[in-house]
């Protein structure tokens, strides 16, 4: 099983994201189906596995699908592009904020959705995590992933932000302390033969997205008025957008290159 060498090797993610990298490491060959289960759960939260789908069957049930591709979709309320499911899905993923769509030569196939619980296991605090499946309306067609570019306009807002006079607590070049992971996100290592472009995108685009979101859940001490906090909140909106755009792109770009 691959293992980090410090936490300064860890990535904070959102679950499905760490589920979606080491579904690719698996489909590759890098690492047999049990690890790769495993390593899905990440580290830091001293997570358990949950009920639901079997995270072990499922990803080998993947290689019986013709053309399988993996979509994640990181929906929040009134923006849920990219979800396919019955009813019951859509609250589902907008609960646990993200969700893998997987399709079978372009038709699609079922929705996965993580479903957090707390548990006190042996003493330690931790989550338990399951794994929901939907499966998908007969015939469904999903959109072909759209054209790169979202780390263009990623780095173009953090070029705003970092020349503009608003105070925003974001920092990231450097890993995200443990505290500020929500139940949802977990930290992981990442599988080896990613492309480095593909790999930096996603450092970035994680860590800026996750620091947005604590930004906004905050109230700044720093701003001074209502304008200066409207428009503190408008430049966060844009990073968070931006930031899970970025995020969506490069896990798929990882998924597409690791099973073509």
């Amino acid at each position: 099983m691959t293992q980090p060498d410090s936490t300064q090797d860890l990535l904070a993610l959102p679950r499905a994201a760490v589920l979606m990298l080491w579904t690719a490491a698996y489909l590759r060959g890098d690492v047999g189906p049990d690890d790769a289960a495993e390593l899905s759960l990440g580290v830091g939260h001293h997570a358990v596995g949950g009920e639901g789908e079997d995270l072990f069957d499922w990803m080998t049930g993947l290689r019986r699908l013709p053309l399988a591709q993996l979509r994640l979709v990181l929906p929040r309320p009134g923006r849920i592009a990219g979800l396919v499911g019955p009813p019951s899905a859509l609250p589902a993923a907008i609960e646990a904020e993200q969700a893998v769509v997987v399709t079978a030569a372009g038709i699609a196939d079922h929705t996965l959705v993580p479903g957090i619980e707390p548990v006190d296991d042996r003493g330690r605090r931790g989550f338990e995590v399951s794994w929901s499946r939907f499966d998908a309306p007969l015939g469904k067609h999903v959109t072909p992933a759209a054209a790169g570019g979202a780390r263009e306009e990623l780095l173009r807002v953090l070029r705003r932000a970092a020349d503009g006079s608003i105070d925003l607590d974001l920092v990231p070049e450097e890993p995200v302390e443990t505290a500020r992971i929500p139940p949802t996100w977990t930290a992981t290592g990442l599988p080896r033969h990613l492309d480095p472009g593909d790999a930096h995108l996603l450092v970035l685009s994680a860590r800026t997205l996750l620091l947005t979101r604590s930004e906004l859940e905050d109230e700044s001490p720093h701003t001074i008025g209502l304008s200066e906090a409207l428009a503190r909140r408008e430049l966060l909106d844009e990073l968070h957008d931006q930031s899970g755009a970025a995020l969506v792109e490069a896990v798929e770009r990882i998924m597409a290159a690791e099973i073509s």
